[in-house]
């Protein structure tokens, strides 16, 4: 029994995900990560509509700080950057990140170069981030301890 090229087999996994990602059901989930460690983010609720299928989940999250508490904070340091990329880039001008600092407050954090500065004061921080897609929208928590 003879086995398929290595070509062959990546060939039809690269046209199997060309074939699948305009079926997907829900927003793309960013990559989140400092120094090349993945941070856990918190899907909120979304409305998505592909080629065949079309849905809108609804969580019970309160607020983006609610969210959040999914996960653990990540430990990081002041000098580092958080890196926000998407497998697909959201709509030009739709993506924004917000920092919480109590349940009714929260400021805009500017992205440059696909990251956001650590704040340099201790503390636990939660950022809230929400983007559009010309099939839907997302929006996603996470939250980092600087120490």
């Amino acid at each position: 029994m003879s086995k398929f090229p290595r070509s062959v087999i990546f060939a039809v996994l690269i046209l199997a995900i060309a074939i699948i990602e305009p079926f997907r059901m829900e927003p793309p989930t960013p990559k989140v990560t400092v120094n090349g460690e993945e941070i856990p983010t918190t899907q909120g609720s979304y409305c998505w509509h592909g080629m065949i299928f079309a849905q809108c989940a609804d969580f019970i999250h309160t607020t983006p700080l609610d969210m959040a508490e999914e996960h653990d904070p990540a430990s990081v340091s002041p000098q580092q950057n958080i890196r926000i990329d998407f497998f697909r880039e959201p709509l030009d001008g739709t993506l924004e990140i917000k920092q919480w600092i109590d349940g009714d407050t929260s400021k805009e954090i500017e992205l440059i170069n696909d990251s956001i500065a650590i704040p340099q004061e201790k503390g636990i921080y939660v950022y809230h981030i929400t983007a559009l897609w010309k099939e839907g929208d997302g929006n996603y928590a996470f939250s980092v301890i600087v120490e």
